[in-house]
């Protein structure tokens, strides 16, 4: 985490200033400051287009009863785009326009889900093949003693009976 900070807040000014000194240096000064300004008002038309966008499918995935978690994970990549776009810069612009494809996000969110559903199960097997789920851990009840008393109801439904 303290990597992708340093990198965030260090190397991407860095990359930024880089880019706006070299395209400057070509093309002029206002052509560049006229390119970051159309790129940010491109940038956030898109965003509003695929954000309604995400949000009928969010709708539609909602109506026919399933949990809206794919669309709701491309929305966050395209706010993430967004922000992309609005930050001055042509670096964060080509990652913000990326962001904006729905191949690039779902790649994106496949290695994500990959990534943590393989340390979740990496972490998993080494507590399983540790022991950590012993019975003196708590994951299992301990056995019950003659002193303990089960008291339960239960109905019994018949799908048959149509009074049940």
């Amino acid at each position: 985490m303290s990597f992708l900070l340093l990198v965030f807040f260090i190397l991407l000014p860095i990359v930024e200033i880089t880019l706006l000194i070299d395209i400057g240096s070509n093309i002029g000064a206002g052509a560049t400051i006229l390119l970051i300004i159309a790129t940010a008002v491109v940038g956030v038309g898109l965003v509003r287009y695929q954000g309604l966008s995400i949000l009928k499918d969010a709708q539609i995935q909602i109506s026919k009863g399933q949990p809206p978690a794919k669309a709701l994970a491309h929305g966050i990549l395209v706010l993430l785009a967004g922000l992309m776009l609005i930050i001055p810069g042509f670096f964060t612009d080509g990652i913000g326009f990326l962001l904006l494809l729905p191949p690039v996000r779902s790649l994106l969110l496949d290695f994500v889900v990959g990534s943590i559903m393989t340390e979740f199960t990496s972490d998993f097997s080494a507590k399983f093949y540790s022991g950590a789920f012993s019975q003196n851990s708590g994951a299992h009840p301990a056995p019950a003693n003659d002193d303990d008393v089960i008291d339960a109801q239960h109905i019994v439904i018949d799908k048959k009976d149509p009074e049940s």
